[in-house]
């Protein structure tokens, strides 16, 4: 029984992982392309920071072939929203 549980346990880690390692590739992917693609500075009242939400009239740029995350310029450098709840998930390089 405690083998068992061990090995749903570790079945579950390995799970996990490979869903973070999957979003950060993600990431990277869509940061390469926004480098490539840079577009025009959005103006926002404060300096964007991690988990913010962006405001609608902030235009986010789509990414062929992902529709998870967006992304759009501040002050020369990309900054990559989730589509589905608009919150910042990366900032820059």
């Amino acid at each position: 029984m405690l083998r068992t549980a061990l090995i749903v346990a570790l079945s579950t880690f390995a799970l996990t992982m490979a869903a973070s390692a999957q979003g950060a590739d993600e990431k990277v992917i869509v940061l390469q392309y926004a480098a490539d693609n840079p577009s025009d500075n959005a103006q926002l009242p404060t300096v964007p920071q991690l988990g913010d939400s962006v405001p609608d009239t902030v235009a986010l740029q789509q990414v062929p072939g992902n529709s998870n995350l967006v992304y759009f310029y501040y002050d020369g450098e990309p900054v990559l929203v989730d589509l589905k709840t608009r919150s910042i998930v990366r900032i820059g390089q």
